[in-house]
């Protein structure tokens, strides 16, 4: 069932929560939001970032917060999904560093224990967008 602007309201504060992990670089609240059996699975829109457990992960995510620059992230159009124990959420994420090309993000939740968790994040430059970064 596609949610109401009302009820997707718990997954937008979701994703602030998943992108503040980031921003305060706190690799066990991170952990935190994702499912608890390692078999998740992460696509990056950088090169050699993509995981399938969790700890691989993590691992990347660990060595990026040591070595690599985080900007802050907005997001546009964000649509929920969700039936039963299970929901996606759709946005167009843009880097204040480079808004464009902005990239395509696709979140997997899980409920589990009554709390969502993460099971898979898909990231990918937005294809549409390439004549926006020419001009």
């Amino acid at each position: 069932m596609l949610l109401t602007e009302e009820q997707k309201q718990l997954f937008k504060v979701l994703l602030d929560k998943y992108h503040q992990c980031f921003y305060t670089k706190d690799i066990d609240a991170l952990r935190a939001m994702y499912v608890t059996d390692e078999a998740l699975v992460y696509f990056d829109n950088h090169a050699d970032c993509d995981s399938r457990t969790l700890a691989d992960h993590l691992q990347k995510v660990s060595h990026f917060f040591d070595t690599g620059s985080i900007v802050r992230l907005d997001y546009e159009k964000i649509v929920v999904y969700e039936y039963t124990d299970s929901a996606v959420l759709l946005t167009t994420v843009r880097y204040s560093s480079q808004p464009n090309p902005g990239v395509r993000a696709s979140f997997v939740f899980e409920k589990h224990q009554d709390e969502w968790k993460i099971r898979h994040i898909h990231y990918s430059s937005d294809p549409n967008e390439y004549d926006r970064v020419r001009t």
